[in-house]
């Protein structure tokens, strides 16, 4: 198994055998895609005025927390996976429970930290915003993964996932590269190697297939973001090595 220092290169690929032991990690990245596809089509935020503005704000912050929500479960059965090979995803789904109050207080942290960066980096030239978000992103990825399997409060999550980012610069920035992409660039590239197919089936109901198809892609790739990201939070906090 390859390494460069800290970093296990080995679980990027490991991750996509276990993603196929154990599909039913994508269920929370779907259901909460799914979700998502319903409130836009009931909140679609068009037209003008306040009610629109009200309408986008509402569904932009349920967004976040719907999306985060889903992804930490993934990672909760992510994180059973590495360790037993199998995860069940009801005793996930109980663990999620139970700990939803500190995800919740960790995503609408996480999110927060973004929104003031993408804000305080638009009074900057050129490409400011982009670059704070990224910063932002790259201390604060392992916010999600501390209240979900770390056992931390939601409220202190924000900080330990800056001590382990400042302490783990290689591995964080690898995990960082990989949400960008997962998040930014992957749906949408797949989207679009899919485009033939979709448009085939959107006939039946243009506007409802192809946000389902969208909502099936992002929870696939989130659910392999959630297993680098459980592995790679459990190596540099507990030095795991399944």
């Amino acid at each position: 198994m390859r390494t460069l220092g800290k970093v296990d290169l080995g679980v990027y690929a490991r991750a996509f055998v276990l993603l196929v032991r154990n599909p039913q990690i994508v269920l929370g990245p779907l259901a909460a895609s799914l979700i998502l596809v319903l409130l836009f089509l009931l909140m679609p935020g068009e037209g003008d005025g306040f009610v629109s503005m009200v309408n986008s704000g509402i569904a932009g912050l349920v967004s976040q927390l719907v999306s985060s929500f889903g992804l930490a479960v993934a990672i909760i059965v992510a994180d059973g996976a590495w360790r037993r090979g199998r995860a069940p995803f009801d005793a996930a789904w109980d663990d999620a429970r139970r700990r939803a109050g500190d995800i919740l207080i960790a995503a609408i942290g996480f999110s927060f930290v973004l929104y003031v960066a993408g804000l305080v980096g638009s009074i900057l030239p050129v490409v400011g915003s982009l670059v704070l978000m990224l910063v932002a992103l790259f201390f604060f990825v392992y916010t999600l993964p501390a209240a979900a399997i770390g056992g931390i409060p939601g409220g202190a999550s924000l900080q330990i996932s800056l001590e382990r980012a400042r302490a783990n610069p290689l591995p964080t920035l690898l995990v960082t590269a990989l949400y960008v992409v997962a998040f930014f660039f992957a749906p949408a590239l797949i989207a679009s190697a899919l485009a033939p197919a979709i448009v085939k089936v959107s006939a039946i109901a243009p506007n409802v297939v192809p946000a389902i198809v969208s909502a099936v892609i992002r929870a696939v790739v989130s659910s392999y973001l959630a297993l680098v990201l459980a592995k790679t939070y459990a190596d540099i906090s507990f030095g795991r090595r399944w």
